[in-house]
């Protein structure tokens, strides 16, 4: 499979922004389940609010790198009615407008308190949304099996679990606090939806099974974030090596998501 094939710009603004909502989600959880001892506050508070904003914003810039001429894309909103990908721009719009309120009010009163965990429950569930109407730009193409099956969203919501909640696991661990079971399970719950996604698509045509791809993202964003939320930990890891398993996570689901764009664009052309 040639990297053209992988429509890059598009792994990279899925995955990404995916990646920002499950964080976002992940945080907001996390500060209501740990004990008033494991609270994130203060300047720790800000800056996993900015690493989370960072990837979500960017993440979500990303997609104008698919744009033939990316000055126009107000225009999207042209197609509301009819088109996906319009609902879709929209909808990111919304998104991190949202997104950017509760990165605010977490940065101004870096506390537990109701106004922040109200907004980052609007992020979380309203991320979990927007991730749906992406997923339905590719569902809604009958002509592509590998897009048109439950697969494409249990991948997406997927990459938003996994990807959250061990970005937020390895933060919380990096503090030396201990993980509360909430956050071991969702990393356990988006490695099972990201497998239950690769397994409905390895029983289709032209899936790319024995791609390289597929086995970078079965080590990277199933074995390791499982590793990464069952291993017992006496010390706090590096912040060298908290970067690298992250970045390595992140790696399998770009690895995931460029064969999910590759297996149906290595088919052109279609008519």
């Amino acid at each position: 499979m040639d990297i053209k094939h992988m429509e890059l710009p598009l792994v990279f603004f899925t995955v990404m922004s995916q990646w920002g909502i499950g964080a976002v989600l992940a945080l907001t959880i996390y500060q209501m389940k740990a004990s008033q001892e494991s609270l994130l506050s203060g300047p720790v508070l800000r800056r996993a609010v900015l690493l989370i904003w960072l990837i979500e914003v960017i993440g979500s810039s990303m997609s104008m790198g698919h744009l033939g001429v990316p000055l126009e894309a107000y225009r999207s909103v042209l197609g509301l009615s009819h088109s996906w990908l319009s609902r879709e721009a929209v909808t990111f719009v919304l998104l991190n407008g949202v997104v950017t309120l509760w990165a605010l009010s977490c940065w101004l009163q870096p506390t537990v308190n109701m106004r922040n965990t109200i907004l980052g429950w609007v992020s979380g569930i309203g991320g979990l949304a927007a991730i749906l109407v992406t997923a339905q730009v590719y569902y809604q193409m009958v002509a592509h099996p590998l897009w048109h099956t439950p697969a494409t969203q249990i991948a997406f919501i997927g990459s938003a679990i996994v990807l959250g909640f061990s970005l937020v696991a390895l933060f919380v661990i990096g503090q030396g606090k201990p993980l509360p079971s909430s956050i071991k399970v969702g990393v356990l719950i988006g490695v099972a939806l990201v497998l239950i996604a690769q397994i409905i698509r390895l029983q289709l045509p032209a899936s790319q099974g024995g791609s390289y791809l597929l086995w970078w993202q079965v080590v990277m964003s199933m074995l390791l974030p499982c590793i990464v939320a069952m291993k017992g930990y006496k010390k706090p890891p590096s912040a060298i090596l908290i970067a690298l398993v992250i970045l390595a996570i992140f790696s399998g689901e770009l690895a995931g998501r460029a064969l999910f764009y590759g297996a149906v664009m290595i088919q052109a052309p279609w008519f």
